[in-house]
């Protein structure tokens, strides 16, 4: 009988481990946009705004924010923040999203992770197409991706 409440006791500890690192490792589910770096995983929209989710941003790049203006290399003004939020609008329309959990969080509580829809990484994506850049100070994730961008004089660097 003690071994039997031992082994009990041993399986509901491992089964409450095991959710536990599950469900804080993998977020998935519909995905609702709020810049070109930050998704609202599992919520609704609601009045053209994300609500009802949770936060997340992606890891290993930085876009502009949803109201920020650049300028390009001839003095011209244009809304890189909304370029940036519709690109990634239709990165996730149709595929289903699965962000993994990266260690750490911005100082605003919001996690750090790597989302995949389809088969793209969006960090790298937007990275690609020029409306990110590569966080150099993180990590070298995307530099190649980001030289790529520059030497095409895509996105951020038209």
């Amino acid at each position: 009988m003690r071994r039997f409440s031992i082994f009990i006791v041993v399986l509901v500890i491992s089964a409450q481990w095991t959710s536990s690192v599950s469900a804080d490792a993998v977020i998935s589910g519909p995905a609702c946009v709020i810049d070109g770096n930050t998704l609202q995983i599992g919520g609704k929209v609601k009045n053209h705004n994300c609500w009802g989710g949770i936060d997340v941003r992606l890891h290993g790049s930085i876009s502009p924010k949803s109201n920020e203006m650049c300028t390009d290399t001839v003095g011209k003004t244009w809304d890189c923040g909304k370029k940036a939020k519709d690109a990634l609008t239709r990165m996730i329309r149709q595929h289903s999203i699965s962000c993994f959990h990266i260690d750490g969080e911005f100082e605003d509580g919001v996690p750090i992770v790597t989302c995949i829809s389809g088969r793209l990484d969006l960090a790298r994506e937007m990275v690609v197409i020029g409306l990110s850049k590569s966080l150099h100070d993180q990590n070298k994730r995307y530099e190649l991706e980001e030289r790529d961008a520059k030497r095409a004089k895509r996105g951020l660097w038209k």
